[in-house]
């Protein structure tokens, strides 16, 4: 559940956004420079996540990956921090869809000042709502900043997330462009 809040907070921003984002168009790698629950520290979940792939079956890990790459995400290789990689076209960008959202997410407001844009999101599945903003370092990088609330068990919850990206390239290789939100 705490991963995909992550990950759902990790890609939520920039959907209604009135202008294009200051970045290039190419593979970019997002990583996770903290994550916390209920203001607790989490694990940082690629080794773990790692060692678990490693034991899959040949077959399985196979299809994993395809389903993500189907969908636009890859996992960073290497140790450090749990990281992704997508692919982001011009064609996205200039559409305001240079992050995806996911979970049934919405922006419910969006503003920027300078480089730093700021939004609040509402997502139904599962129920939560939050608030995150992203300053762009140059066309190369940038930094962003999430809090997501909701319930769990009747109990509230906060996670909260800190990632940086960093664009590898104009070429996306064999990654297909992120895949649109499904329309509701």
């Amino acid at each position: 559940m705490v991963i995909s809040l992550a990950l759902a907070g990790a890609l939520v921003a920039g959907a209604q956004a009135a202008d294009t984002p200051p970045i290039k168009p190419g593979l970019w790698q997002v990583t996770a420079d903290s994550q916390q629950l209920n203001g607790k520290p989490l694990p940082d979940m690629s080794a773990q996540l790692a060692e678990q792939m490693k034991r899959m079956p040949p077959e399985m890990r196979a299809q994993m990956e395809a389903q993500m790459k189907a969908k636009g995400v890859q996992m960073a290789p290497g140790g450090g921090n749990m990281a992704i990689r997508m692919c982001m076209t011009k064609e996205m960008l200039d559409q305001n869809r240079w992050q995806k959202t996911e979970g049934n997410c919405k922006n419910t407001s969006m503003t920027h000042s300078g480089n730093t844009w700021s939004w609040k999101f509402t997502c139904t599945q599962p129920a939560s709502e939050g608030e995150g903003s992203t300053t762009f370092t140059d066309s190369t990088s940038y930094n962003s900043d999430i809090r997501i609330t909701s319930q769990r068990n009747g109990q509230p919850q906060t996670v909260s997330m800190k990632h940086h990206a960093k664009w590898l390239g104009a070429d996306c290789g064999e990654l297909k462009p992120l895949a649109p939100p499904p329309k509701p």
